[in-house]
């Protein structure tokens, strides 16, 4: 297995009211669990002082990245790894709706991929989304299959782990800026070639998130977007 040498990244907008909790929770547990980490919050753009909040409350114990305008979650995630300074980066989500301890699951295949993702829908998985959440994401899902990344269960689970280098590598043409940066990312990451290993985790439903029903409707503009680039040649050709 590699050493354990993590960046733990968390996107974060307007989390002012848990972003404590998490970071408490997470700096705990990499104390006992990561050989080597460093913990970095990427504010996109909030407007209720989180950012002053994380500085004051944590100092040098955790790193923060600060984007002066809202870009969405595939654009403070880019910036986060563009960051990130450990061999290795989890991503998680600021509610930490996927308990960081989930990690091990996701840590026992990574000398077999450089890219693991966590899925709350595989076979194995444990997910606790209300009826119509559940309903539209595994609508959303055969879409994603259906046009832009097929063979997995689940592009969207925010629990994932990426190698540094293949991350800054793939964010590179990255262009979606929005929830749809997974999928973008896994069909990217076929074209190049790169290995991905899917994990089912466990995942509880956290009150307050940014997914909404428009949500949903974003991302099917999304999939049209990354159709329309790869007519335009805009993503690199694939090496399979």
């Amino acid at each position: 297995m590699p050493r354990r040498t993590l960046t733990i990244l968390f996107p974060a907008y307007n989390e002012s009211r848990r972003i404590e909790s998490t970071l408490d929770h997470a700096l705990e547990w990499a104390r006992a669990n990561v050989e080597d980490f460093e913990v970095l919050v990427v504010d996109d753009g909030s407007s209720d002082g989180m950012s002053e909040l994380v500085a004051q409350r944590y100092g040098d114990l955790v790193r923060l990245v600060r984007r002066e305008q809202r870009g969405g979650k595939g654009a403070a995630l880019r910036s986060g790894v563009e960051a990130a300074s450990k061999p290795w980066i989890l991503f998680s989500d600021a509610d930490l709706s996927i308990p960081i301890e989930e990690f091990e699951k996701l840590w026992k295949q990574a000398d077999a991929a450089p890219i693991v993702i966590g899925s709350k829908r595989a076979p194995g998985g444990h997910l606790e989304y209300p009826p119509l959440r559940r309903f539209l994401g595994g609508i959303g899902q055969k879409l994603i299959a259906l046009f832009v990344v097929s063979g997995f269960h689940d592009t969207q689970c925010g629990f994932k782990l990426y190698r540094t280098d293949v991350a800054q590598e793939l964010f590179r043409y990255q262009r979606i800026g929005g929830f749809g940066f997974d999928f973008e990312l896994l069909m990217l990451a076929r074209r190049a070639g790169h290995a991905v290993r899917e994990v089912p985790i466990h995942c509880e439903h956290k009150i307050g998130g940014t997914v909404r029903l428009r949500t949903y409707l974003t991302v099917l503009g999304e999939i049209a977007s990354i159709r329309w680039n790869l007519l335009r040649g805009l993503y690199p050709k694939s090496r399979r």
